[in-house]
């Protein structure tokens, strides 16, 4: 069975290994290229085309720069200032998930205080004339050279290391944080503000285009550290082990390919216009915020396990079983409301558009701007397979026919009907708080009363009808018929309960209640039942790790209670 899951899961051996050499060998030469057609042809891919086809490998030897100190002391100033705020900086204590070998990380959150940090002394050096960041744009081929280099070497430090979930250098340094969070996405503010400012250094000020651009991506960074603690929790940190395809990506591609459409517009202003350029960011803005509330649905409905509204009302979940690599059976709840509930990436759909909208000031006179959006787009239709898949391989297969569509060619696909054949670990629920609450019509307490005038009378048993039985019975038998069909009414209704008794003693003051009484504590034994049976299966650690969930959604114990307007 395992092996059967893996096929389904991971690719052949074949197309592994050829995925990974050609991101060895073409990413790093893609980077040079992106740098100088930006830069040196124009944005023209045509002309870096004819470029290289005239003087062929040795033409691309002699426009790939040679790393110089100044690049090598602007990466390490950079790397160390981010390695400080990200242990120096107070934060607030997050915990990630749980790991297959049963590791927890915990996190320091100050990112949003790095990222203020960092763009306050980044645009004070620039305005007091202490440092110029054009200097940056002027190395950006080196930057990206040395970059190229020290990230290989960082990387085979990490293969060494043994390609860990959750690297760390000593105790309280994450290498996944470094690299993603604090080097590559403060990278693509810090490059967002230098085009920007190199822009108005060279032609006395800065276009309309260049400005939707730069406030997009900084607001889309922005949001990214406000929601760094659910990254945290994403595939990127919690499934991807620490590598060239995360690490390297990171530092190098990040501060390179995300950042392409402002390095263009550097030396290609555009004047968008004063209703155009508001539209594009009224758009950028809006996609950006979808895509934010769409990753804050779902942490806050893990956070309250599900206990939450979602566009004010209860929210609908599938309640999935998972097995451990340790072989413990687990569950998990899955969000299908909300934005949840349109696609099962849907929050995917407006983090493509975002990025249209602050590549478009660049129009269309190129193709080579628009080569992040083709790149995410690949990318994101990448990762939600591959969480499709893992989902498939981990959790019952019978959830998908219950989950929203996934992304396909279109946008999304529309809601899928629910499957006909589901197993009992996986249902889609409808959280409400008189989920639990017992039917039925209200009865008074005690015996029925033989109330004469407008009330309910008791049927009395009468003879005339036992001789009718009788004779009737008398003659099937002399016809040779069977008994089996004809019996009293009455009689079989005293049989079976009489059997019911025999087989269960009630309680003594059963003969007190209403049915509806009968029928609530019938329900609250089957609920102690199965919360027993849950306990029972739980170990020590599921014990353990539950109370301290409980003990952290609980307020503070020195919380000021609010008796007053003071």
């Amino acid at each position: 069975m395992a092996a059967a899951t893996e096929s389904k899961t991971v690719h052949s051996a074949a197309v592994t290994y050829v995925s990974m050499i050609s991101l060895l060998t073409l990413c790093p030469p893609f980077v040079i290229l992106l740098w100088y057609t930006m830069v040196h042809a124009d944005g023209s891919v045509i002309k870096s085309w004819d470029y290289l086809r005239q003087n062929g490998l040795q033409g691309f030897i002699d426009i790939w720069p040679i790393p110089t100190a100044v690049a090598w002391k602007l990466i390490a100033c950079f790397g160390a200032f981010e390695a400080a705020l990200q242990l120096l900086l107070p934060g607030k204590r997050v915990e990630g998930p749980i790991s297959p070998t049963g590791h927890r990380p915990v996190y320091k959150a100050n990112g949003v205080a790095s990222y203020a940090v960092t763009l306050i002394t980044y645009l004070s050096l620039w305005w007091f004339g202490i440092f110029n960041p054009t200097i940056v744009y002027d190395h950006l081929g080196e930057i990206y050279s040395a970059l190229i280099f020290g990230s290989f070497i960082f990387c085979i430090f990490l293969y060494i290391k043994g390609m860990e979930l959750y690297p760390r250098i000593g105790k309280n340094f994450d290498i996944k944080v470094f690299t993603n969070c604090r080097f590559g996405m403060m990278s693509w503010a810090v490059l967002a503000v230098t085009y920007c400012i190199k822009q108005y250094e060279a032609n006395g000020k800065v276009e309309d285009s260049m400005l939707v651009n730069t406030i997009l991506m900084l607001i889309y960074v922005t949001k990214f550290f406000l929601w760094e603690a659910g990254y945290w929790s994403t595939m990127d940190i919690a499934h991807d082990r620490a590598g060239f395809y995360i690490c390297w990506g990171c530092l190098v591609w990040v501060p390179s390919v995300y950042t392409s459409p402002g390095m263009y517009l550097v030396n290609h202003p555009v004047h968008l216009g004063t209703q155009l350029a508001l539209f594009i960011l009224a758009a950028g803005i809006l996609c950006i915020y979808i895509n934010y509330d769409c990753d804050r649905q779902r942490q806050e409905f893990r956070r309250t396990n599900g206990r939450c509204l979602v566009w004010g009302k209860a929210p609908s979940k599938i309640v999935a079983s998972y097995t451990t690599s340790s072989g413990e059976t687990k569950q998990s709840l899955l969000l299908t409301s909300g934005w949840w509930g349109l696609a099962r990436h849907f929050h995917y759909v407006p983090e493509i558009l975002a990025a249209f909208f602050w590549t478009v000031p660049a129009l269309f006179n190129h193709f080579l701007p628009y080569f992040y959006v083709i790149f995410l787009t690949i990318l994101l239709f990448d990762r939600a397979k591959r969480d499709d898949d893992r989902c498939r391989s981990n959790i019952v297969s019978e959830a998908e026919g219950k989950q929203p569509g996934t992304l396909c060619g279109g946008l999304f696909c529309p809601l899928h009907a629910p499957s006909s054949t589901t197993r009992p670990e996986v249902g889609l629920c409808k959280m409400s708080a008189y989920d639990n609450v017992v039917g039925g019509k209200l009865k008074l307490k005690g015996k029925a009363l033989d109330v004469k005038a407008g009330g309910t009378k008791k049927k009395k048993k009468h003879k005339k009808n036992h001789d009718q039985i009788a004779q009737v019975i008398e003659d099937d038998l002399s016809a040779g018929g069977s008994t089996e069909v004809l019996a009293d009414p009455d009689e079989k209704e005293t049989n079976d309960a009489t059997k019911e008794i025999g087989e269960e003693k009630p309680a003594p003051y059963d003969d007190n209640l209403t049915p509806a009484e009968r029928r609530y504590i019938e329900q609250r034994q089957k609920l102690d039942v199965n919360r027993l049976a849950k306990e029972a299966n739980k170990s020590h650690r599921d014990r353990i790790q539950d109370f301290n969930q409980y003990l952290a959604n609980m307020s503070e114990h020195y919380d000021i209670p609010k008796v007053g307007p003071g």
